[in-house]
């Protein structure tokens, strides 16, 4: 019987083993270290019991009792501290509990008053109860009252329907567990002799039953709120296609909208432009009607595109209709191929049509069948330099084939994948070479589509492309409500009369100005046709130019427009980065640059790179015009070194602007640069001066404060009185050409002598000349010694005929000539050089600025002296 007694504990601590094991490595957080605890525990118990259970004798029943026991002591904290942590309760008792518990575990192991040994029943030998236990069973129905409490609080305050269902599965769990205790009852022989039964360990069965009722209600509401979550998402996803398909609904709204609007403006545009182009309006000047026809043709290019995009809105919006009439399709499609020969012959490249069996005549939607064989015939054209396009007609049982074949560039097969969708192009970079919306092949499919055809595509790159269209020759029966009935029948249900005098000069019918014939379609398809991959530069030159502009621009269109609003300057035009960027290396330094961003071969923003990292190039400007309107186009243009961002379409006004303010605020700091840089050089210059002449130096910088006083004194402009502080300082530089025995010779000087000294304006005007960018440093150096009654040198000029920037330097560099020590003589003092200098006045000085210099209220000629100087007028 014992050994049949530790069945139940024995499946009991395996169920806890696999249970705990699974429970780490599924569970998350602190949770799964609480609740291996309480299954470690649990097994710890139930095996112990095994053992217990299956022993003959009584020698290690005391022993593994109080092994059995070391474990059951926690099991009923462990089982609190599993449901609060679960439930994200507080744990502010857990602590308490678990010293009680320690508490219970030593008396174990020390005394016997949790146990006092083992004890034999039927179904093997069982602990017999202490009076500790008591306490211990006390602690048990708090901890179960307060995990009743706790839960009855939280399914109080749940308002979720599923977390309720898991309380009440918490609350049976619970009462599972308290009925476990049934097996402290076996603890006291009395209690069973008294009832006369013998009681088998049904506390392991309840303690499992409520572990597995704890873990289902843990799957079970996982369960639901998987559930939960699925529908939840699945309306979500239900309501995210309805607005996707309601944002779509609008947005082909929008754009059906949006064209229609764009039309009847576009009509009034083209009419006027025709009316005036036909003379309607009287003679109009070449050079206007060359403007006009201009605008014409961008007028068509523009009504083209919204066109496209009103056709894919009605084919989206499920709009478009089929019209069937009973069509010669070999032809129809000869028609629409010869309009494209005059094209095709300009750039030499063979146009050839051939119906390759015999077809009678099909209803068909000829406005649809224009618009595929358009399309792929304008396709074909534009990425095919040279050799041939063919397009072919055959019968193939019920269907019709029509193949156009080019020997063009040809695609990968990547971009053959995403050839048909909107707004795809085979080169979508920056540097693409041929121009599109992308919109011409998703309209050739739709087209293709609603008729019920197919379309196919080979391509091999650098070989060429065949696309290859499909047509049932069925379709009054397949679309039997499209075919048009005849025109006469419905004319007899008509009453409309046409009773003016030149009704047969006129079309009857209302003239749609926005349709695109197939005459436009050249016209749109040979100004598409760029050269923007040739070097090839246009040069403009203006009689009185006001500048050297580059500009790199592919669009014809946009060249024309910008060579006209800046007609003004010289022009170097070039159709990609690449041919820009070789202009400038080949020697032609312009004074701005203007560049598209989107360019063949070599884009804006490298183009501005090249020019910012090349030294000879790193400060000239640049001007972006791009049609891109990001934000983030602007910045990284900006990042990049451009001085100005124009986004198209804008104003010539405006663009006049941007080209001036840039240029002047170019020139003003080549001016700024070229000022500092002779400031240095004039430095320089006065420094080689003092070291020849020892008296030089000191000499000529207070000359250049005294002129510089003087000169913003007379009000003169700022600018001019920084040149004439920067001229006076080397006003003496011709004395670079003065033999040293003469310029420091300290007696008396020759005639000969003087006259050599008397050379130094001439030598130092023939030094400063050279520096074009210092004509008042010039004027200084030469006519500083004239005088104002004209007895000066070299040229003996007088009065106002001597530079304003001289007389004022004549002052300063006599004052200080008389007032400081010189070779061949002692500095005058103050008095007499005063006396000197008014006696001078009218002789050799400008009299009004003589007047300035020795204003006494200011006393301008004192400031450069120095104090010891200054008390010689006390």
């Amino acid at each position: 019987m014992h050994y049949l007694s530790a069945i139940i504990p024995l499946f009991s601590s395996i169920l806890f083993l696999c249970l705990g094991i699974t429970v780490y490595f599924l569970s998350k957080g602190k949770l799964r270290a609480v609740f291996l605890r309480f299954c470690y525990i649990t097994f710890h118990w139930q095996f112990s019991w095994v053992i217990l259970f299956s022993l003959n004798n009584s020698d290690y029943s005391d022993l593994i009792c109080k092994i059995g026991y070391s474990g059951i002591i926690f099991l009923p904290v462990t089982f609190y501290e599993s449901v609060i942590h679960y439930l994200n309760h507080s744990k502010k008792y857990l602590a308490w509990f678990y010293y009680l518990c320690f508490i219970f575990l030593i008396s174990l192991w020390t005394s016997d008053f949790f146990i006092k040994g083992a004890y034999h029943q039927s179904f093997g030998y069982y602990p017999e109860a202490g009076i500790l236990h008591i306490a211990y069973i006390m602690m048990v129905c708090i901890l179960m009252i307060l995990i009743f409490f706790i839960l009855y609080q939280k399914l109080k305050e749940e308002k979720d329907s599923i977390k309720k269902t898991q309380m009440k599965f918490f609350f049976v769990s619970t009462i599972f567990f308290c009925f476990s205790a049934i097996d402290y009852f076996l603890n006291y022989p009395v209690l069973t002799e008294k009832l006369n039964i013998q009681l088998y360990p049904f506390g392991a069965f309840f303690i499992c039953f409520s572990s597995l009722i704890f873990i289902l209600s843990h799957f079970i509401t996982l369960n639901l709120t998987l559930e939960n979550r699925v529908t939840l998402k699945t309306a979500q996803l239900k309501n995210s296609v309805d607005a996707l398909e309601e944002a779509a609904r609008v947005k082909k709204d929008f754009i059906a909208n949006v064209t229609h609007e764009l039309r009847t403006p576009l009509t009034l545009i083209r009419g006027w432009t025709d009316f005036m182009i036909e003379g309607e309006s009287g003679k109009i000047p070449a050079k206007l009607l060359e403007i006009i026809n201009k605008i014409a043709l961008q007028t068509l290019n523009l009504t083209e595109k919204i066109n496209e995009l009103l056709k894919l809105s009605k084919f989206d919006a499920g709009m478009e209709r089929l019209v069937l009439t009973k069509t010669d399709i070999d032809s129809t499609i000869f028609q629409i191929v010869s309009s494209f020969k005059g094209l095709t012959d300009q750039s030499q490249i063979d146009l050839k049509y051939a119906c390759e069996s015999k077809i009678s005549n099909v209803f068909i939607d000829k406005e649809k069948l224009k618009d595929i064989l358009n399309n792929l015939i304008r396709n074909a054209y534009k990425f095919t330099e040279n050799g041939d396009i063919t397009i072919t007609l055959k019968k193939m049982n019920d269907w019709m084939v029509i193949k156009v074949k080019d020997t063009g560039i040809g695609m990968s097969q990547k971009v053959v994948k995403n050839i048909f969708q909107r707004f795809q192009q085979g080169d979508s970079s920056r540097t693409r070479k041929y121009e599109g919306t992308g919109l011409g092949l998703a309209i050739v499919k739709d087209s293709v589509e609603i008729m019920h055809g197919s379309i196919f595509v080979e391509s091999v790159e650098n070989k060429g492309t065949i696309f290859t269209i499909k047509l049932p020759m069925d379709l009054e029966t397949r679309e039997a409500g499209s075919v048009m009935e005849n025109r006469a029948k419905e004319r007899r249900t008509l009453h409309i009369k046409y009773e003016s005098k030149n009704r047969r000069k006129k079309d009857r019918r209302v003239t749609d100005l926005a349709k695109i014939n197939n005459e436009d379609i050249i016209r749109i398809s040979a100004s598409d046709k760029t050269l923007s991959s040739q070097k090839t530069i246009k040069k403009i030159i203006p009689k009185n130019s006001l500048g050297v502009i580059l500009i790199a621009e592919d669009n014809n269109g946009i060249q024309d427009f910008l060579s006209t609003a800046l007609k003004e300057y010289t022009l170097f035009i070039a159709s990609n980065g690449q041919a820009a960027w070789e202009v400038i290396q080949e020697g032609t330094l312009p004074d701005l640059v203007i560049s598209d961003i989107m360019m063949p071969i070599m884009d804006g923003y490298t183009l501005l790179e090249n020019i910012r990292a090349n030294k000879k190039t790193t400060t000239l400007p640049v001007i972006i015009i791009t049609s891109l309107t990001e934000q983030d186009d602007r910045i990284r243009s900006l990042q990049l070194g451009a001085d100005d961002y124009l986004t198209k379409p804008f104003h010539h006004l405006e663009l006049q602007a941007r080209v001036k303010n840039v240029l002047s605020l170019h020139k003003l700091e080549r001016e700024k640069t070229r000022s500092e840089q002779l400031e240095v050089f004039l430095m320089v210059l006065a420094s080689v001066i003092e070291s020849k002449d020892q008296y030089t130096g000191g000499h000529v910088e207070r000359v250049a404060g005294y002129a510089r006083d003087l000169a913003r004194k007379a009000n003169l402009p700022e600018t001019m009185v920084n040149d004439i502080f920067m001229g006076t300082i080397v006003h003496d530089v011709g004395k670079i050409g003065i033999k040293d025995e003469v310029l420091n010779k300290t007696g008396k000087l020759t005639i000969e002598e003087f006259d050599h000294i008397k050379t130094h304006p001439v030598i130092g005007k023939n030094l400063l000349s050279k520096l074009k960018i210092a004509p008042i440093a010039v004027n200084i150096a030469y006519y500083h010694q004239e005088k104002w009654n004209g007895e000066g040198y070299p040229c003996g000029i007088s009065k106002k005929d001597i530079p304003i920037e001289a007389r004022i330097s004549t002052i300063a560099d006599f004052w200080d000539a008389i007032t400081s020590e010189r070779p061949y003589r002692n500095a005058m003092p103050l008095k007499k050089a005063i006396q000197i200098m008014h006696e001078e006045r009218e002789k050799s000085f400008d009299p009004e600025l003589f007047d300035l210099f020795m204003d006494e209220n200011d006393k301008l000629y004192l400031k450069h002296l120095g104090k010891d100087k200054i008390k010689e007028l006390a």
